[in-house]
Parts: C-alpha cells; structure tokens; sequence
C-alpha cells in the first residue's frame, strides 16, 4: 500500500517550535512569579506561549500518522489515530459518500461532513509522496493537476506587469527582456 504523509522534518519543525514556545512560556512565567515589570503583560505571554505549545504537541499526539494510503482499488483517509475512513476509488468518482473534494493547482481538500462537524485534510506538496499520490489520481480520472503541470503564459503576465505597473516587464534590470 502506498502512502501520501506528512514529511518527517515538518514534524520535527513542529516540536521544535512547541519547544520554543514552552520555553518562551516558562521564562515569562517565571518574570511573572519574580520580575518587577507589570504582571499583566508576562501572564498574557505565558497563556500566549503556553497555549501554543499546549496545542501543538496535543495536535500532534493527537493525530498521529495521518495522510492518505492507497492502492489500486481503495484509499484510506486517515484523518487522525483513531478516526480512518476507507473508500473504493469508484464511490469516490460517483459520489456516493458525503466527500466533497475541490482541486486547485497546488492542493487537495477533501472535506467529511459528519452529523456535527465537517473534518478536513488536505493534499499538499509537502507531503511525502504527493507526486505519485496525484498521478494515482489523474489515473483514475480525477482532474488532478501537479504545480510542476501549470501553464504560465508569459506573455499574458507581460501585459498584466504592463497594465498594472505602466511599463514593459525587465525594464532597467539586469536581464533585459528575455
């Protein structure tokens, strides 16, 4: 089974930024408990800061291994530890469940409406197998679109630099018009 799932150096970035924001917290609660500057400025710093760090690695503990895992006849959603949701490819394509999945050049939403709440996850580019994840889908006829497959057009965004600015694009630079 293939996998499409958070990169393992954007979970790292996310302790550490949790780290960073525990000692953040720790440092203005301690100048709570001991400093002469206004309490009322150091307690809003150790909610902001705790609050953060609070969050994120409850997020993370939270979720667990999320992302998509996939093979030739389903896919499974997994939205968190516990929540998972397998599908065939054709309920997909034929809308039989309550999934609704808009597409824009860079990023997959797909949207779980619930009897309370509508659960999201998103395909992006950061994720570990993004490419073979959006081939898998352009396979079976989903109109998915990679950002390396966008059209630029560069002369539609010449006349654009040229109406939004009033002059020709490259003017006075280095590399001319090219």
């Amino acid at each position: 089974m293939k996998k499409c799932i958070p990169r393992t150096s954007d979970r790292i970035i996310t302790v550490l930024a949790a780290v960073v924001c525990a000692v953040a917290a720790f440092f203005a609660c301690r100048e709570l408990l001991c400093g002469g500057q206004p309490p009322a400025v150091f307690f809003a710093m150790t909610l902001l800061f705790g609050g953060v760090a609070i969050h994120t690695i409850w997020r993370m503990i939270y979720m667990g291994n999320w992302g998509f895992f996939y093979d030739d006849e389903k896919i499974i959603f997994a939205l968190s530890r516990k929540d998972h949701r397998e599908f065939r490819w054709d309920e997909l394509q034929n809308a039989k469940t309550n999934i609704f999945y808009p597409s824009s050049p860079a990023a997959w939403y797909f949207y779980f409406q619930d009897e309370k709440k509508t659960k999201k996850i998103a395909v992006t580019p950061r994720l570990a197998g993004y490419n073979e994840f959006v081939d898998m889908l352009r396979k079976k006829g989903f109109p998915a679109q990679s950002p390396s497959a966008l059209n630029f057009d560069k002369n539609t965004a010449k006349d654009i630099f040229q109406e939004v600015f009033g002059e020709d694009f490259g003017k006075g630079s280095k590399n001319g018009n090219k």
